[in-house]
């Protein structure tokens, strides 16, 4: 039975070796020294086994080093994509803010130029329907009609089931300058080289309905090359278009109130006639108590009082919109104060009420003023109201 051995046993056997060849045994010698070629063979045999793994395991060390290599490139381009999606969202999230800003059609401009400088572009172009939107632009905002717009999106979506926005090569537009403005050849006639994305504003209570076209301009060509999505721009554009029909609807909504309100006016004005002209015709037929003259005198004075507050309900309106500018005056608080006294003491009496006007903590004298910074109008209604809810 052939033996193995190991790496210590080996002197030992050649020391045994060396000692039967000085005995001339030559069985025993022999046998020590197959079994030590079948040793070194076994040895060289497991050598080369290990070799041969050694090897098998450094290859395996490099695809996993060239496997750790790639993932880690893609972790990279993954965190790189992560972070520039990031910033492009905050940007969007910035344009938005710049948008909600719009109160009126004249922050357009300015609404316009934030956007190119947040985007870092080129050029933006904007442009509204003339017959929707004309008369309350700014000079600065262009418009024609919507055929005309209709005809030159068509030219550059021609299926917008499909793509809702154009991207691409600047080339592919065949007129920049509808799209653009004039501004857009600069000194040396239209751009060669660029990208824009241009998309149709679309009416928020009729998609079917478009109201005007936005372009963006870039000098790089790759930016907004045609393979790229475009989610994110075309949400935001449909957000500066839902905001210039709302400001739209509500300037629309204020002349139809202020129609209906002068209509108004004028209906109120008719009955309030009478009760001014009355009052005058009994004076003039004469035989009046003195109690009787200070009536008519009452109610003529409410009925003025009235008219003007007819003539100023367009003002209650903006006060009540917030953009009412007061115009304050000099006005002494004594004599308001006064009429709403006779204007309520039959309303006082039948209660056994009472009305008292002190000035300063004192009984009021002859030749006494309280004078205040206001609208004559606006305090004789807040200080009626207040002694009306006392």
């Amino acid at each position: 039975m052939a033996t193995h051995l190991d790496i210590a046993d080996i002197p030992a056997k050649l020391a045994e070796l060396e000692a039967f060849a000085l005995e001339r045994n030559d069985y025993r010698v022999k046998r020590i020294v197959g079994e030590l070629k079948r040793s070194a063979k076994m040895h060289a045999t497991t050598l080369a086994l290990a070799r041969e793994e050694n090897l098998g395991l450094r290859k395996e060390v490099d695809k996993l080093k060239k496997q750790a290599a790639a993932l880690q490139s893609q972790v990279e381009t993954a965190f790189e994509s992560y972070h520039s999606s990031l910033i492009t969202f905050e940007k969007f999230r910035s344009g938005i803010r710049i948008v909600e800003q719009m109160r009126n059609h004249e922050d357009l401009p300015g609404i316009v130029e934030g956007i190119k400088k947040l985007f870092n572009l080129r050029a933006v172009g904007l442009l509204l329907d003339e017959a929707e939107y004309g008369q309350y632009l700014p000079d600065t905002i262009r418009r024609t009609s919507r055929e005309a717009i209709t005809r030159a999106v068509a030219g550059v979506i021609p299926d917008p089931a499909r793509r809702a926005s154009f991207m691409g090569p600047v080339t592919d537009v065949g007129d920049l300058e509808f799209f653009f403005g004039p501004s857009i050849q600069g000194g040396g006639g239209m751009p060669r080289l660029g990208s824009c994305f241009i998309y149709p504003l679309k009416d928020k209570f009729g998609p079917q309905k478009m109201v005007g076209v936005i372009g963006f301009f870039d000098g790089n060509p790759k930016r907004y090359a045609k393979e790229k999505r475009a989610d994110f721009l075309e949400h935001f554009c449909d957000i500066l278009g839902y905001a210039v029909v709302d400001v739209t609807d509500r300037k629309k909504a204020e002349a139809l109130r202020e129609d209906v309100e002068r209509m108004t006016r004028h209906d109120l004005k008719s009955p309030l006639t009478a009760i001014l002209t009355l009052p005058q015709l009994f004076k003039r037929e004469g035989n009046l108590t003195p109690r009787q003259i200070d009536m008519l005198n009452l109610v003529q004075s409410a009925g003025y009082r009235m008219l003007h507050m007819i003539n100023q309900s367009l003002d209650l309106y903006r006060m009540e919109r917030g953009v009412y500018e007061l115009s304050p005056q000099p006005v002494d608080l004594l004599p308001i104060l006064d009429n709403i006294a006779a204007e309520l003491r039959g309303v006082a009496e039948s209660k056994d009420l009472a009305m008292d006007i002190v000035v300063r903590g004192q009984p009021r004298r002859e030749g006494d003023a309280f004078v205040v910074r206001g609208e004559e109008m606006l305090c004789y209604t807040m200080f009626s109201n207040l002694v009306r809810n006392a």
